[in-house]
């Protein structure tokens, strides 16, 4: 409790240090848990002077806030709102949410609703009749990890069976066991898609259900995502006469097959397989389940390590889970198609325009 008061300090410090920094502006905290009406109440009551008009900020703190936190709480701030205008301040009154990081979907809804808000990140709305201000900044980095947490580890392996079946309604178990995940992190992922209203809901319990809906906003989220991120570790060999990529695959298939190793193609090879784009493909990116299966497939290849010349690039697994098979096309394993859009978005040369080609003729579909 101690540590949640000590957290409300802080963000209202930071809120008012925020206002007090615009041009001519005076903030004060005239109140800190006020009771309103007969069973409202709010964190703080703020008094400010902004481009010489007089402003109550009627506050909320919260410590994240996504798109399904919002909806109930700006009914209630709004509430609170009409029983502060009865009170006789001729003040305009302003609504207003303060926490560590709120999402983008979040800041629409707030915008939408003409509600103020504040994060860590120094976004600032104060949507005041004569006194408008709007800072748009990215979240703070503590925020940002926390946003982007469904698209790390096995929560990414169960959104991306999410967005392969993106037509179908899910329960925990039907995701759990088509994603190979446990049931814990599927019951995660689907509950952070629910608070970003990414899906729809039907049921309750266990035997409720979700199914994406909004597809778009969540390759836009992703793109950007692993747009931003290092790229994964990938080491390079040369394999004997395997210039030609997809005859490498072939080759690559027997070595998996008879090492009974896991493997999945994936980069510019996979991609020229689900949208053909380029004429030509010299060198195969795939990931094989490490260990001793792996150092068995790349003897079966005779792959050597090599710094330059490579035509073989085995990306990082850090077990069999990572390697995620999407289909079996004429005898080779490849990704799924939005694990290759990924991949190629971390890559270089011309791997970004084959990732947006990939993405127009088979994922935005």
């Amino acid at each position: 409790m101690a540590e949640f008061e000590n957290s409300e300090r802080e963000l209202l410090d930071a809120l008012l240090e925020a206002l007090l920094a615009l041009p001519q502006a005076h903030a004060q905290i005239e109140q800190s848990e006020v009771k309103i009406g007969p069973r409202g109440e709010a964190d703080a009551l703020i008094g400010a002077f902004i481009n010489r008009q007089p402003l109550l900020l009627l506050v909320e703190i919260k410590a994240q806030l996504f798109p399904r936190d919002v909806r109930e709480a700006i009914w209630q701030l709004r509430n609170n709102q009409a029983h502060l205008s009865n009170s006789g301040d001729d003040r305009e009154i302003i609504p207003f949410f303060v926490a560590r990081a709120i999402s983008p979907g979040a800041r629409e809804i707030f915008r939408e609703e003409r509600v103020g808000y504040f994060d860590l990140g120094g976004s600032l709305y104060i949507p005041g009749k004569k006194a408008f201000i709007f800072l748009d900044k990215p979240a703070p980095k503590k925020g940002t990890k926390k946003f982007d947490s469904i698209f790390q580890g096995q929560k990414a392996r169960a959104l991306q069976e999410i967005y392969e079946r993106r037509q179908d309604w899910l329960g925990v178990k039907d995701l759990a066991d088509a994603s190979g995940v446990s049931p814990a992190t599927a019951s995660e992922t689907l509950t952070e898609l629910e608070r970003r209203e990414w899906v729809d809901v039907q049921g309750a319990g266990p035997s409720k259900q979700r199914r994406l809906r909004a597809a778009r906003p969540l390759l836009e989220a992703w793109t950007s995502y692993a747009s931003d991120q290092k790229a994964p570790t990938v080491r390079r060999y040369y394999v004997p006469k395997g210039s030609d990529a997809l005859e490498l695959a072939l080759r690559l298939d027997q070595a998996c097959d008879e090492a009974t190793a896991a493997y999945a193609v994936t980069g510019e090879v996979a991609a020229q397989i689900y949208a053909p784009y380029l004429s030509s493909i010299s060198q195969l990116r795939c990931r094989i389940e490490p260990g001793q299966k792996l150092i068995e497939a790349l003897l079966n290849l005779d792959a050597r390590p090599v710094a330059e010349g490579w035509n073989l690039g085995i990306i990082e697994a850090k077990s069999r889970r990572d390697v995620a098979v999407g289909q079996r096309i004429d005898g080779v394993c490849y990704a799924p198609p939005l694990q290759v859009y990924l991949d190629l978005l971390q890559a270089s040369g011309r791997s970004r325009e084959m990732a947006m080609h990939l993405r127009s003729e088979c994922l935005d579909k």
